[in-house]
């Protein structure tokens, strides 16, 4: 075996990864934006340059909020910004775990964007459906429009006259059934982004007893309305059906051939499960495509949590057909041909590539330079605090993008009554650490394991000189083995985790694992280089 990386550090020994707990479709086109990013709503922007499609997805509480991509050809994506970016636009410091920001929608009026969003258990008069715009999807957002109305998953048709349609869901009134809700319509004034006119009730789901009729989208095609609706709960059953009108205000008629997406007729043993909440664009050429999520369960548990998917849909006697020929979603699913005008528009970033930086630094209901601050060489100064059981934990990290993996960080320096720790975190109940901390003059290092709320720490070791060395975790399957790499001296294996709390099918919620840094105690702790990679190749093992 070799004795170091290519970087010329201590190597680590990886661990194989049982065939039944290795990911589905790794490294296929599909999901096209791999790990946490449920919820993905798209539209399309034509100017001088060419065709770009947008693109946001959901974060809960995490901030910076909504993510903004842009494409070419919805296959290689690159991050362009944050609907909220900054302080003062919203306040997660009451939102519950997987509570926060569901369901945004992106949409462009000819002149502006605008993302619609609602934020759960927010503060009293800033909470609920609101509205942020922007003339470049870069940013800099608007303060949010808030409705101050019920419901969630609000959602806007441009409609070819220039009106706007706004659209979400609530509970029905009254129910009859348990978790039905109901889909209304209303006017949406150009100018206040206020909800103005009558509103209509249109549609309570496909399926007579069908729970959460949600995530509703309109769209104008030949001169009728579409409305394109998920159902079924979030989980096995998420299923995607459509109805027609001649008015977005109604009345529709639901499709025979509903749901026109899901994934629940493959059984609980597919590879990719609870597909739903699609949204459509046309391109250029005429074909329509969808986005919709979708989570590819690792030994049974969705640790990367709900990811973004593509689509072709194509148009039959009046009706969208998703996924012609297939009725399902595939690894390599055919795209639109990006159309590029004469003006340079500069890079792509593909963000199904681990390594790629454009990715999104993460904090837990607050920014992250308000945890830590970044310095040069990808060096890292956190303020120690909280640690991950809390609210608002001293941790910054990245969404968790493919399996198996290896997590690395180096620590410099922990002062004394203070933690450091490489972490594996799904919510405030469900995490996993390898964290390193001052005894004397010796260095302890202990892997701890939070499942439904109670820590356990599972492994830990002491070993001579200062905490200054590299965490690594190797996360094959449902198992993270950690390792210390002391500064000077040979590896040092710690203990071993288990991940099958970190998942919405095991924990509920709504989110996928982010990993990253957690400082705990006081003191500043220093630490640099936090990688996600491959698992390295051992001795010939493919």
């Amino acid at each position: 075996m070799p004795t170091t990386d290519p970087h010329g550090r201590a190597a680590v020994d990886a661990p194989e990864t049982p065939p039944a707990s290795r990911l589905p479709w790794r490294g296929a086109t599909n999901p096209v934006l791999p790990g946490f990013h449920p919820d993905p709503s798209v539209c399309r922007v034509d100017d001088e340059e060419g065709t770009w499609y947008y693109l946001v997805t959901s974060t809960f509480e995490y901030l910076p909020g909504l993510p903004v991509y842009r494409s070419r050809d919805l296959v290689s994506w690159e991050l362009v910004g944050h609907a909220l970016h900054r302080a003062g636009q919203v306040d997660l410091s009451s939102v519950r775990d997987s509570g926060g920001m569901f369901a945004p929608t992106i949409r462009h009026d000819g002149s502006r964007f605008l993302v619609l969003c609602t934020l759960v258990d927010g503060p009293a008069g800033a909470s609920g459906n609101f509205v942020v715009t922007a003339r470049d999807a870069a940013g800099p957002w608007s303060d949010p429009v808030w409705w101050h109305d019920e419901g969630i998953d609000p959602s806007l048709l441009v409609d070819d006259d220039g009106r706007l349609w706004a659209h979400g869901t609530r509970g029905a009134q009254p129910q009859e059934w348990d978790q039905q809700t109901s889909v209304w319509v209303r006017e949406m004034d150009r100018e206040s982004l206020r909800l103005v006119g009558e509103e209509r009730v249109v549609w309570s789901g496909a399926v007579r007893g069908a729970v959460w009729a949600e995530g509703p989208h309109l769209f104008r095609r030949d001169g009728q309305v579409y409305l394109v609706a998920s159902e079924g709960g979030t989980a096995f059953h998420h299923a995607v059906s459509v109805a027609r009108a001649d008015s977005p205000l109604g009345p529709y008629e639901g499709y025979a051939g509903n749901p026109v997406l899901t994934h629940r007729h493959l059984g609980q043993g597919s590879e990719v499960v609870n597909v739903g909440h699609a949204d459509l664009v046309d391109s250029p050429d005429g074909s329509t495509w969808a986005v919709a999520l979708a989570s590819r369960p690792v030994g049974g548990t969705d640790v990367l949590g709900r990811e973004t998917f593509v689509l072709p849909v194509e148009w039959q006697d009046g009706w969208p057909v998703f996924a012609p020929g297939a009725g399902r979603l595939v690894p390599e699913p055919s795209h639109p041909a990006p159309r590029v005008g004469p003006v340079r528009a500069g890079t792509t970033h593909d963000a199904r590539r681990p390594d790629d930086r454009t990715r999104s630094l993460l904090a837990v209901r607050r920014y992250p330079d308000e945890v830590a601050e970044q310095g040069p060489g990808g060096s890292w100064t956190i303020d120690a605090g909280a640690g991950l059981s809390e609210r608002r934990p001293a941790f910054v990290g990245y969404r968790l993008a493919d399996l198996p993996a290896r997590l690395e960080v180096e620590v410099d320096e922990v002062p004394d009554g203070a933690t450091a720790a490489l972490a594996l975190r799904y919510s405030s109940a469900a995490w996993v650490s390898l964290g390193v901390g001052p005894r004397g003059s010796a260095t302890e290092v202990v892997v701890v394991s939070c499942e439904g709320g109670d820590e356990h720490v599972l492994a830990a070791v002491t070993v001579p000189g200062p905490p200054v060395g590299r965490l690594v975790l190797d996360v094959s399957g449902l198992r993270a083995a950690g390792t210390w790499v002391p500064a000077e001296g040979a590896p040092v294996p710690v203990g071993t985790a288990g991940l099958d709390e970190l998942g919405a099918s095991a924990s509920g919620g709504f989110v996928g694992v982010v990993y990253g840094v957690v400082a705990e105690g006081t003191g500043m702790v220093r630490a640099r280089g936090l990688e996600a990679g491959p698992l390295p190749v051992a001795d010939g093992m493919p």
